[in-house]
């Protein structure tokens, strides 16, 4: 899946004799997969097959951390594919050097002294802290593993082939890549675990259920597709099944949203989704005030730039990858009153760079903001990709709404509380069991060293956001 990295791209393949068919590079699927690469891939025949798009949140932007990452053990001369998503806990020392964690882990599974890969991966992980969803490809077997929170996602099933009269399973990190497989039966991998794969079908080999849950809440606002089953705690491997969508979530997330920062017909001409992951959110905040919508901003056609353009490994190429992506209704955007309606601000020159056009090119008179996530304002060192704080427009800013949409140039800006989030997801504004550290007011479970941090006291219910006039909001 595309969405989930942009930074590089490779697959490896294992025979049941140990023969390795591997190619990667850095850059984007259809730039590292070409047609001639396809074509000499094209008769391979192999037992299991292991792909990646690598998004790099640790090391250097070097072909040498590209999954899969291929461990050679020292000893034996046998052979693991390993493909990582999330970001293992480091020393200071580590994170100034290029090589990737994953990298690294790697190489200390190539160096155990346990006798067979399971005995290795087993020992190895019981060693890690941080986040991880792992798969492990030997010539016999495919592992999986999970860590004990639970932050990032690991769903897996299986699909009927015709051809070898047998079934395949599949594991990844949405029900979405699934789905594109043909799988029919989603389960998920609880967090904790590690199983194993092999001709006798799943079994699990080692748990570790002693630490609370800490699940991503960022993975439902920016990074999974919506049709995906949304990322939550669970009980059961079954549980997926019953879960919402990302797309229900966003709905309900726009819902709330225009339950805590209302507008009226009086401020707003028409609402806008911003193209991508803020069109449910914002259909349903027009819905539920009653407002106008009107997609008047639209991706390009037949554009082939990035849809997720805050994991872009180059921000500097972010603004004018943006400008060149969306394109505008010109007629329907003069001299109107609208409301954009997006999935977050991270960086904030997207945003800024929107509210410029459409009032300067696009002659636009008010532009409010609304966002169906809480302000992001930490950097986050378990799997999302904002390695500095000055990076974040919210943390710049000092957490101050107010001074946000002042830098943006916009009449309003409100956010999504973090009890409304947790309540789009799963019901209950009090829900446990999220991770929400990169969130203002949050902090994550563990340090980046995988040290546990002290929570600090949170408020249950965000300041109620009055409006004294359109052209002006309290701060949160």
């Amino acid at each position: 899946m595309q969405t989930r990295g942009y930074d590089g791209a490779g697959f490896c393949a294992q025979s049941s004799t140990g023969t390795l068919y591997q190619h990667k590079g850095t850059g984007m699927v259809r730039e590292v997969f070409d047609l001639k690469t396809l074509e000499q891939f094209q008769s391979v025949r192999a037992r299991t097959w292991i792909y990646q798009v690598r998004y790099g949140t640790s090391g250097g932007f070097i072909e040498d951390n590209v999954q899969p990452i291929v461990a050679t053990h020292t000893s034996s001369g046998q052979q693991c594919i390993v493909a990582h998503n999330g970001q293992f806990s480091q020393s200071d020392k580590e994170l100034e050097e290029k090589e990737s964690d994953t990298l690294r882990f790697v190489r200390n599974l190539s160096r155990s002294l346990a006798p067979t890969w399971e005995q290795r991966i087993v020992s190895e992980l019981a060693l890690m802290r941080g986040a991880w969803s792992l798969v492990m490809g030997t010539h016999d077997a495919l592992y999986v593993a999970r860590d004990p929170w639970g932050f990032r996602p690991f769903v897996y099933g299986h699909l009927w082939e015709e051809s070898l009269g047998q079934f395949i399973w599949v594991a990844a990190s949405e029900t979405s890549a699934l789905d594109a497989m043909g799988a029919t039966d989603h389960f998920e991998l609880l967090p904790g675990n590690i199983a194993k794969i092999a001709e006798n079908g799943l079994s699990i080999i080692a748990k570790n259920l002693s630490r609370q849950r800490a699940l991503c809440i960022f993975e439902n606002i920016y990074l999974q597709h919506g049709a995906g089953k949304a990322h939550v705690p669970r009980k059961s491997i079954r549980g997926v099944k019953r879960s919402p969508t990302v797309d229900d979530v966003r709905r309900r997330s726009g819902k709330i949203l225009a339950r805590e920062a209302p507008l009226t017909r009086a401020d707003v001409d028409m609402v806008i989704g911003v193209p991508g992951t803020g069109i449910e959110g914002g259909m349903a905040y027009a819905q539920a005030l009653g407002l106008p919508y009107f997609q008047a901003i639209t991706d390009q056609a037949g554009t082939l730039t990035e849809q997720r353009t805050f994991m872009t490994a180059n921000i500097d190429s972010i603004y004018k990858k943006v400008l060149e992506h969306f394109q505008f209704d010109a007629q329907a955007l003069r001299n109107r009153k609208v409301v954009l309606v997006d999935d977050s601000i991270v960086r904030g020159n997207i945003t800024r760079g929107l509210v410029y056009l459409l009032k300067e090119y696009y002659r636009v008179r008010t532009v409010h903001l609304r966002v169906v996530s809480p302000a992001i304002d930490k950097t986050c060192h378990l799997g999302v990709n904002t390695r500095s704080a000055s990076e974040l427009i919210a943390a710049r800013m000092g957490g101050d709404v107010e001074k946000i949409r002042m830098s943006v140039g916009a009449e309003s800006l409100a956010y999504l509380s973090g009890p409304g989030l947790k309540e789009a997801l799963t019901g209950d504004p009090k829900a446990n069991g999220f991770c929400m550290g990169c969130m203002v007011g949050f902090r994550p479970p563990i340090d980046i060293h995988g040290n546990p941090l002290r929570q600090q006291k949170k408020k249950t219910h965000m300041p109620k956001q009055n409006f004294i006039s359109a052209q002006r909001a309290i701060p949160l």
